[in-house]
């Protein structure tokens, strides 16, 4: 008997303290779907003026069998072999030439080229 007195108690005591809880949960206060389109509209403001600063790479100077070539964003793709030889090239370019040298636009490719050809 004392056995079903304290299961029973303990189950009074478990569905209450669920009870409690829910009550907790729901009357805890949400924010309306208006405050939360503004957060959202504010977040994605921000994250666009982080991002605006970013370039993409367009092009990749690379060096291949003593010559400078260029390569599309992929490193795989040749833009065009050029007749620059690397050891005509500046230390520190020659040294950037071996994991690549990103250009983010035409312009840079053409006053790269116009720098250095001949």
């Amino acid at each position: 008997m004392k056995k079903m007195i304290s299961v029973c108690l303990l189950f009074v005591l478990l569905l209450a303290g669920s009870l409690w809880i829910d009550q907790t949960m729901l009357s805890s206060e949400k924010p309306k779907p208006e405050e939360v389109a503004e957060e959202m509209a504010a977040d994605t403001e921000k994250m666009t003026e982080s991002m605006s600063h970013l370039s993409y790479t367009k092009y990749y100077v690379h060096a291949s069998e003593g010559y400078v070539v260029i390569y599309q964003a992929d490193h795989e793709t040749v833009y065009c072999e050029t007749s620059i030889r690397v050891e005509h090239l500046p230390e520190e370019l020659q040294s950037g030439l071996k994991e690549g040298i990103a250009l983010c636009s035409d312009e840079e490719l053409y006053e790269f080229l116009e720098n250095y050809s001949s």
